[in-house]
């Protein structure tokens, strides 16, 4: 039996995927699509290997015809060019696929590959937003180019290809020595995909063309509801300069979504049909809600959602994704579907503009320094393993409830704990206020509010409850509960 490189499978696997979805971009038969979609589904099942069982609860979806698939036929059809519609395949579709057997290989060596994470090439924004998370950071300091090209290469290296790109204002990043921006550091590394949160108002025409032209890049657009509530922060004509680069980014067939703060002020508003209805008539694919942290500038605990405006929040985003086309994450109340909190190098971590390797964007300490590690002789790998983020893994397996999963607002104690025990050191002046202190204190009662209001419910999730839909939720909880102590207990006896 021929035994073929993996270049070579790589590259069979994206010719006929790109070959297959082009058919799919061209087929106006409903029934046809969803029939070739799963031929796809089953051909890919063949080489994933240890991810397969996801990939086998997609294509169940599909064969369900559930209401997000619907997605598919929008982007293939109606949304994506040609550039990106490759891009995707090439790098969510092949390149996912075909590590499957690396990242299984470095887990059962003990290191467990996070889906993503987050890196900050700049904190300087040409917005000065209240209430921002990165708002206190050094504002004149940023990762050079080749730092975040030696940041990137080290984490293909144990098979992460998912970036998200934050700030600071992403596109507003130009390095000081060589000029080059976000867009160049894509193309170097097309074989990965990057999201980027942006406040939208740099989006140009010339921008968005390159964007196109690379593929690999889907904006993520943040506001906070209409154009009164966004411009109320953000600045007078923001509004209308980001329903305008939404314009530009879908009649060029970019992929883009959005991002919005929940906030007290808002949360009616934002978890509203008519909000949410509005972003698919822009033709906005994919979203997500964060809750107001009260970290960064001016921070303000009268901000914070209620407790039962952020269950609200949850019932409507898991309402949505049973009923509409538009795949929207909740980064708090999705706790239940992906395993808790996944802060710490369990599925995700935060790289800051100074090189300051944080467990969460919004958590502001930190005990490991990319430069510090590559003097060392170490690399991003280390990071991910160090005592500091492995003590916040540790204490989440004790976390009853995923429904309040947060390190910083539901189990406030993990965190002051961790940071106790490495003698984590804060990554700005100003940072220490969620641990101790008059901020510290409100959210030690925010806490216990949630995990009254919550446990009950997550417990009916567990055990399926009386509602049929949560099923399938039950038996994602009990195999996060496994795997998550399975992974803990390899990770640690690895890195001691």
């Amino acid at each position: 039996m021929i035994s073929f490189p993996d270049s070579v499978k790589r590259k069979g696997i994206e010719i006929y995927i790109n070959t297959r979805l082009t058919k799919l971009a061209k087929t106006r038969d409903e029934n046809e699509f969803y029939r070739t979609f799963d031929q796809i589904l089953k051909q890919m099942e063949s080489y994933a290997g240890p991810t397969r069982d996801a990939l086998g609860s997609v294509r169940n979806s599909f064969q369900r015809r559930h209401p997000l698939t619907q997605i598919a036929r929008f982007l293939l059809q109606e949304r994506l060019c040609k550039k990106v519609r490759e891009k995707l395949a090439q790098n969510f579709f092949g390149n996912w696929i075909m590590e499957a057997d690396k990242r299984d290989k470095l887990e059962k060596e003990g290191f467990k590959v996070p889906w993503f994470f987050v890196v900050s090439p700049t904190c300087a924004c040409n917005l000065h937003c209240y209430g921002c998370y990165a708002h206190e950071y050094t504002k004149n300091q940023e990762l050079s180019y080749s730092d975040l090209d030696r940041i990137l290469r080290e984490a293909k290296e144990v098979g992460i290809r998912f970036l998200t790109i934050s700030g600071g204002e992403p596109f507003y990043y130009k390095d000081k020595e060589t000029g080059k921006t976000i867009l160049d550091l894509a193309k170097k590394h097309s074989d990965m995909f990057f999201q980027i949160y942006t406040n939208g108002t740099l989006l140009d025409e010339r921008t968005i063309e390159r964007l196109a032209k690379l593929g690999n890049i889907a904006p993520c657009i943040s506001q906070e509801g209409f154009e009164k509530e966004t411009d109320e922060r953000r600045g007078k004509g923001v509004w209308k300069k980001i329903c305008k680069a939404r314009e530009d980014l879908s009649k060029a067939g970019v992929l883009h979504g959005f991002s919005v703060t929940v906030t007290r002020e808002n949360a009616d508003l934002v978890t509203s049909d008519e909000f949410v209805d509005d972003l698919m008539a822009r033709k906005v694919s994919f979203g997500w809600y964060f809750i107001y942290i009260p970290i960064g500038k001016e921070p303000a605990t009268e901000l914070m959602p209620t407790p039962k405006q952020r269950n609200h929040l949850r019932e409507k985003v898991w309402e949505w994704r049973s009923k509409k086309p538009i795949f929207i994450g909740d980064f708090w109340n999705d706790g239940p579907w992906v395993g808790g909190c996944i802060a710490g190098g369990r599925k995700y971590f935060h790289i800051t503009s100074l090189g300051d390797v944080e467990p969460c964007v919004f958590i502001h300490f930190a005990t490991e320094n990319i430069y510090r590690l590559w003097g060392k002789g170490k690399s991003l790998r280390d990071a991910i393993t160090c005592p500091f983020f492995m003590t916040i893994r540790k204490l989440q397996l004790d976390n009853d409830n995923w429904s309040a999963p947060c390190t910083i607002i539901d189990e406030p104690e993990y965190l002051r704990e961790a940071v106790k025990k490495h003698n984590a050191y804060p990554t700005h002046a100003g940072a220490g206020t969620i641990i101790q202190g008059k901020i510290a204190k409100y959210l030690d009662e925010y806490a216990k509010q949630v995990r009254a209001l919550t446990r009950e419910e997550f417990k009916k999730m567990c055990n399926g409850g009386h509602d049929t839909k949560n099923v399938s939720l039950s038996k994602t909880i009990k195999n996060h509960r496994e795997r998550n102590k399975r992974e803990f207990e390899i990770q640690s006896k690895k890195s001691g």
